[in-house]
């Protein structure tokens, strides 16, 4: 009995004596590296300058088309009178227009009002309240013939049409204009940027944002004094104002200077 507990206590201790020798040797052993040392990253001050441009382009185009209003008024104490009357003015205003070359030939805004207005009387004193019919009537078209239309505009005005509302030029298709002037702002904008960084003693520049504004398009005021000033008053032709289609369009940007 004590020959076999004295063998249990020497294979108790065989396993403890191989127990201390394996950690011996594991945490004495120098441990590998594998993996390659990382090089400190030097930290740089970020030098550069951010700022705000804004860019306004224009430019001027030749119109290759036109819109025309023009109308004739009339009154008259009887609405009948008043308006055959008109009708008679409109049809050989109308005459004259199919013969030309037009599009998008119309008539629009024919109305009748009745208004008083207080007159003298011609046998007795004191005035009397009178009921007159007004008529009006417009006719729209629109004109690719611009070195005409001051004349074709006199005869109009000779055949009775007495109100000219509106003449607005401008180009048949705006997109390649709007195109050419927004590629202009943007040189602009780079020209403008690169200015300022060699100024600032900056190598280049770069945009962050970029935003578009508006975008118009407009012209100038195509009528000059033109007025009838007697019923006798002869227009071979109507003086215009030479016409031009102005296209605007602005744009700002983010830049940092660097």
């Amino acid at each position: 009995m004590n020959r076999n507990v004295g063998m249990f206590l020497v294979f108790i201790a065989l396993i403890l004596l191989s127990v201390i020798v394996v950690n011996g040797l594991y945490f004495n052993t120098p441990a590998v590296e594998t993996a390659e040392r990382e090089e400190p990253v030097e930290k740089v001050e970020k030098d550069y300058i951010t700022t705000n441009l804004s860019i306004s382009q224009q430019q001027e185009y030749d119109p290759d088309i036109v819109d025309v209003v023009l109308g004739f008024e009339n009154e008259s104490r009887e609405q009948s009178a008043a308006v055959e009357e008109n009708n008679r003015i409109m049809s050989e205003l109308m005459a004259i227009l199919k013969a030309e070359e037009l599009e998008n030939l119309e008539t629009q805004g024919f109305r009748v009002y009745p208004y008083t207005r207080y007159e003298e009387r011609e046998e007795e004193n004191g005035e009397e309240r009178v009921t007159y019919y007004q008529v009006n009537n417009q006719i729209k078209f629109t004109s690719k013939n611009l070195g005409e239309l001051p004349v074709l505009l006199g005869r109009l005005l000779d055949a009775g049409a007495n109100r000219v509302v509106n003449i607005n030029y401008r180009l048949e298709s705006n997109e390649k204009a709007l195109e050419e002037v927004t590629a202009a702002a943007l040189s602009s904008l780079k020209d403008k940027a690169a200015f300022m960084a060699e100024n600032l003693d900056k190598e280049n520049y770069r945009i962050k944002e970029l935003n578009f504004g508006q975008q118009n398009i407009y012209g100038s005021d195509a009528l000059k004094a033109m007025s009838r000033t007697a019923e006798s008053a002869d227009f071979s032709e109507v003086p215009l104002a030479e016409q031009k289609v102005n296209i605007s369009v602005s744009l700002s940007a983010e830049i940092e200077l660097y």
